[in-house]
């Protein structure tokens, strides 16, 4: 096999594009290997286990899923109004995650699966930081809101109802982003 220089970005797009048409347990270094046109030793230069191949490529879904549209503060855009953007791209997201990237989710290793919940908890800490954000820069957010309502509890509760309800599947969040509006909003005018 004529060897190419190949770059671990590119190793993962082509990752990417496996589990995108076959869910990510047909994702396997020898198929990654001969869909690039190199050795599997070259796969294992960038990546020195298969799980660490797969939780990469999970990641770079979620990259291309949330992070270019999701990594910014638009000082236009309020907290409420963030939250339930970002709730209707999770849906999006997760839905296709399930109904394309995880199929035959159990033909994979345990250790995949325990490491690609790892990378999901890390995601989830990501989106808490920036959903903080967005609240300290919400100047209609009420100053005078009771105990226990600071930017990172209430991001965390949002986080924690969203996934929930995404978890579900009902993935209903109207009142609580309802709540969120009458309780952050109180004493401000629309």
């Amino acid at each position: 096999m004529a060897q190419s220089i190949v770059s671990r970005e590119e190793l993962l797009e082509n990752a990417y594009q496996i589990a995108e048409r076959n869910g990510v347990s047909a994702l396997s270094v020898r198929g990654l290997a001969n869909a690039t046109g190199i050795s599997v030793g070259t796969v294992y230069r960038h990546f020195s286990a298969k799980d660490e191949l797969t939780t990469a490529t999970i990641q770079l879904y979620f990259k291309h899923a949330f992070y270019e549209r999701f990594c910014h503060i638009d000082p236009q855009v309020g907290f409420v109004d963030y939250c339930r953007e970002m709730h209707a791209s999770m849906r999006e997201v997760t839905t296709h995650f399930r109904e394309c990237w995880l199929r035959g989710i159990d033909a994979l290793p345990a250790v995949e699966k325990a490491a690609a919940r790892l990378r999901e908890s890390q995601q989830i800490e990501h989106i808490l930081h920036g959903l903080v954000q967005i609240y300290e820069h919400d100047a209609r957010i009420s100053a005078d809101l009771p105990d226990g309502f600071d930017a990172e509890s209430v991001c965390r509760f949002v986080i924690e109802n969203v996934m929930g309800g995404l978890h579900h599947r009902n993935g209903n969040c109207d009142v609580l982003f309802g709540l969120l509006e009458r309780t952050l909003y109180a004493n401000r005018t629309q």
